[in-house]
């Protein structure tokens, strides 16, 4: 069973592909990171995966407007849907950064993130990406300003050898997020 997912390893939706599967009972599982939504229906579309995982809601920041222009006009069964509690971290590359210019993230993130963003880091600038994950490697990789602070799960951050500067940076500590697990409809 190969599934595609929004984001890249490290992602929240990653981590909700893998539990679902887990609840199905899934076990032989190749997980192909997509980055986009659109990327998700596309590989459903060409063959590339069988089925695909992506984030449809969060009780903060509303709806995915990302996975639903993806989906509009799809035919579509969902397989599975689980709502997992998200919880950010803001990362650095460099540990004695003092001030964070740039935050970078997941615009779903920002939103979730906004209050504690714009008290703690009110001159920062948002700068949108594609996924949450995708931030904290291109902070990694230099292709992000030094002075860049990244939202994303502890795990993601970490894996990318970063440094942790806070935790829980969602406005609201009950955060969470709806993803589904989905196969296209056949025709006929």
């Amino acid at each position: 069973m190969k599934i595609g997912y929004q984001g890249i390893e490290g992602s929240n939706s990653r981590a909700a592909a893998e539990q679902m599967a887990r609840r199905l009972g899934w076990s032989d599982v190749t997980y192909i990171p997509l980055v986009h939504s659109q990327g998700v229906v596309d590989g459903l579309r060409s063959g590339a995966v069988d089925c695909g995982v992506m984030a449809t809601q969060n009780h903060v920041a509303g709806v995915v407007q990302e996975s639903a222009e993806a989906l509009r006009g799809v035919q579509y069964r969902i397989l599975a849907e689980d709502c997992i509690p998200i919880h950010h971290c803001l990362f650095v590359k460099d540990p004695s950064l003092v001030e964070i210019d740039i935050v970078a993230s997941h615009i779903q993130a920002l939103k979730q993130c906004e209050g504690h963003l714009k008290m703690e880091y009110p001159n920062a600038v948002w700068q949108e990406l594609e996924d949450t994950a995708i931030g904290a490697r291109y902070l990694a990789e230099g292709r992000l300003s030094p002075a860049t602070g990244v939202l994303c799960r502890r795990d993601a951050g970490l894996s990318f050898g970063l440094h942790l500067l806070r935790e829980n940076m969602e406005d609201n500590e009950q955060n969470a997020t709806q993803f589904i697990l989905f196969a296209l409809e056949k025709e006929g």
